[in-house]
């Protein structure tokens, strides 16, 4: 896939969780003075112009880029996949969780450039959360939804998936934050 090319991929941020272990919204906690969600639209702005957060937090507003609640409230990241999906308008699309500040344009390069036709999804092996999606996947998702099944990974299960291997040099940029103490570890090696 090439990359200049980059209307033909939207950048979708997920950051309608509850934050209940960090204990304030993910999104908007500071790292370096900006929003987590703030590091996370200069990794994908770097790749795309395409940018929506599925949020209903009216706080997301501020960052500039159309924001949506979920079609279906309270489906987790399985509602927000599909919601997302839902708005976009290009065949390809990059789920990012909200809580990953660290995230970089390498990583996210290295996941287009993985790219394969013949999947309907292509992940890092060990998080469902920096992904990328054909749009034609909607329907199993909305079929998640009416089934109950609101596990990502049994939803992933369900699909023809691509897992890449980690980089040892890019694990750290796909670390999630979901605690203080994690933050604390991370910023360690940031």
């Amino acid at each position: 896939m090439n990359i200049s090319k980059n209307k033909h991929i939207t950048g979708i941020i997920l950051a309608g969780g509850k934050s209940s272990r960090m204990g304030q919204d993910k999104g908007l906690k500071l790292h370096q003075n900006k929003p987590f969600m703030q590091h996370i639209i200069d990794a994908l702005s770097s790749i795309t112009k395409n940018i929506l957060i599925v949020t209903s937090q009216k706080e997301y507003q501020k960052f500039g880029y159309p924001c949506f609640s979920d079609i279906i409230p309270d489906q987790g990241p399985v509602g927000g996949i599909y919601t997302g999906l839902s708005h976009s308008e290009t065949k390809n699309n990059i789920v990012l969780s909200c809580d990953i500040p660290f995230i970089t344009a390498e990583v996210l390069v290295n996941l287009i450039n993985q790219y394969d036709a013949n999947y309907d999804v292509t992940t890092y092996e060990s998080t469902p959360l920096v992904t990328m999606y054909h749009r034609s996947v909607i329907k199993q998702f909305l079929n998640s939804i009416e089934e109950k099944r609101l596990s990502l990974r049994k939803t992933l299960s369900l699909l023809k998936v691509k897992h890449i291997p980690i980089e040892t040099h890019l694990m750290p940029f796909i670390q999630n934050i979901n605690t203080h103490q994690q933050y604390k570890e991370a910023i360690q090696w940031s």
